[in-house]
């Protein structure tokens, strides 16, 4: 559930999200955070546009530890519940400790950051982490279940993978047309350029 007041600043560091938010080096991490009402316009028009104005989204993907990231808001929600504000959900998927996803957000794009909740209730603008982090324990949502496919592969193993079936793709496409000696220097090219991958 999420609050609407923040920790006091002597407060310890929240325990982080743990349990059903694991699944081998894959980590989940999902928020819910009220947006106050006059916000929600703006965020709205920044999360339609992101495919044509990438800056968000562009910003987010240089980060080669995050498997997936989306936000979306919540205007409207069963008839039984009665909300006074919007909320946004954050959800990401990553393969290093949480501590340390917040502390690159953090520090290398904090402006993005603060665009995005800098308007929501008791957000700690960073920098500095450690409130942020604090601010995000306590507005995390526990997962009921996280699987991953391939719990071991961090986010670079599984791109250099499809890299490299990318290339043997190019390699098989290309031997139907080549001669003995065109295929042996073009597998040692393949070979060479597969090492790179491993």
């Amino acid at each position: 559930m999420a609050v609407e007041t923040a920790p006091a600043p002597t407060e310890a560091p929240a325990a982080k999200p743990h349990g059903g938010n694991v699944a081998g080096r894959a980590r989940a991490l999902t928020l819910l955070t009220p947006i106050r009402p006059f916000w929600v316009p703006f965020l709205w028009l920044v999360m339609r546009s992101a495919r044509y104005h990438t800056y968000f989204r562009d910003h987010s993907l240089q980060f080669k530890f995050i498997y997936y990231v989306r936000w979306a808001i919540f205007r409207e929600f069963a008839p039984n519940e009665k909300k006074k504000y919007s909320y946004l959900l954050f959800e990401s998927n990553f393969d290093i400790p949480w501590r340390q996803y917040i502390d690159a957000f953090a520090y290398v794009i904090p402006k993005d950051i603060r665009v995005i909740w800098g308007r929501g209730f008791a957000f700690p603008g960073p920098p500095p982490a450690e409130p942020l982090k604090r601010w995000i324990a306590m507005n995390s949502l526990e997962g009921g279940h996280y699987h991953s496919a391939y719990p071991q592969a961090s986010v670079k193993m599984t791109m250099a993978a499809l890299e490299a079936h990318e290339r043997l793709r190019e390699l098989e496409q290309a031997a139907g047309s080549m001669s003995p000696a065109e295929f042996r220097t073009a597998f040692d090219a393949a070979v060479a350029d597969l090492q790179l991958h491993l």
